[in-house]
């Protein structure tokens, strides 16, 4: 009697176990079909292949596709500043299958573009991702060896120094715009799908200056075929230590970029969740760390709720630095 009594009481125990231990598969098969956790994870670029969202991505994707066991691929959808792909993402079927990388163009596409989707409400926050430093290159032929040289010869040469640009309404549109007010610089603005066709051109000397995140210049930087200048952000870079930064050229101005991840409204919260966890246990490993670190960006965790409000907080800078600046959608 007593060994029944017993036996009962640790099948009893082994049973609580078994459904703690299945409470989060349990809630979220409340919410969502399993099924299409199988499937593959796609990662919407809304640039060209080779710049930094690009870059970004496809090192997430490696690693988060180790940490699922599950195919996760980037899915480059360039066009109109990033807003072509990121439309893409926020009509996207919510189940959990699609991502967006956004990159701080996301933030100032709203100021001087209709869109077809709300950069808030349109989508759910992930993770953030990272944040690199942007650095501004010129053509290897430009008789200008740093950035007084150059505003003082884009002064002296009117209409003849033209700037490569990742699309209307893109960081670098946004950020050329900025130092335009900041230098009094001349600069005719060239608008690509994408940082890599504006590097491609810049390097053959179509275009002759460019800024953007060294993550995707440091190719082009390494082989010689263009010339850095400086450094748009708040310090020098130890992988550039010898580069100054606009601050040390008197030019009043920072330029960093940083990337997350968006799901589309609608995306089932313990999907959501999730994600945001194994995303950020990538960021933590060794090997996501020195991927970013190899090419001058440094991995950078949030919140869900710190990422919604920086978001925000950017949306409404850029709303500002636009009517300053004028910027408009050409």
């Amino acid at each position: 009697m007593k060994f029944k009594f017993v036996y009962k009481k640790l099948l009893f125990i082994l049973l609580i176990l078994i459904l703690y231990s299945s409470l989060p598969s349990l809630a979220i098969a409340l919410d969502v079909n399993t099924d299409n956790l199988s499937k593959p994870l796609r990662i919407i670029v809304p640039f060209a292949p080779g710049g930094s969202n690009d870059i970004v991505g496809r090192a997430l994707a490696t690693e988060l596709s180790l940490r699922l066991k599950r195919n996760v691929f980037v899915e480059n959808r360039p066009g109109a500043g990033g807003v072509m792909g990121t439309d893409m993402g926020a009509h996207s079927e919510p189940d959990g299958n699609t991502l967006v990388l956004i990159s701080s163009t996301f933030t100032m596409n709203p100021s001087i573009m209709k869109l077809n989707y709300d950069p808030i409400k349109s989508f759910i926050p992930v993770s953030m991702i990272g944040m690199g430093p942007s650095v501004i290159v010129v053509n290897t032929q430009l008789p200008v060896q740093n950035m007084r040289e150059f505003i003082d010869y884009s002064k002296k040469n009117p209409g003849t120094v033209f700037f490569g640009s990742a699309g209307v309404a893109s960081f670098q549109h946004f950020q050329i715009e900025l130092l335009k007010l900041k230098s009094g610089a001349d600069i005719t603005t060239i608008h690509y799908k994408g940082g890599s066709p504006a590097l491609v051109d810049l390097a053959s000397g179509h275009v002759q200056v460019a800024l953007g995140s060294l993550i995707q210049m440091q190719n082009f930087i390494r082989s010689g075929k263009v010339k850095l200048l400086a450094v748009a952000g708040p310090k020098r870079i130890d992988l550039i230590p010898n580069i100054p930064t606009l601050h040390e050229s008197s030019i009043d101005m920072d330029a960093s970029n940083w990337w997350a991840i968006l799901a589309p409204s609608g995306t089932p919260l313990p999907i959501v969740e999730a994600l945001h966890r194994d995303i950020n246990s990538v960021l933590g490993s060794a090997q996501m760390k020195q991927h970013l670190e190899n090419e001058g960006a440094e991995t950078v965790s949030l919140s869900r709720a710190e990422l919604e409000k920086l978001i925000k907080d950017e949306i409404n800078k850029w709303s500002v630095i636009a009517k300053k600046t004028g910027i408009k959608a050409e």
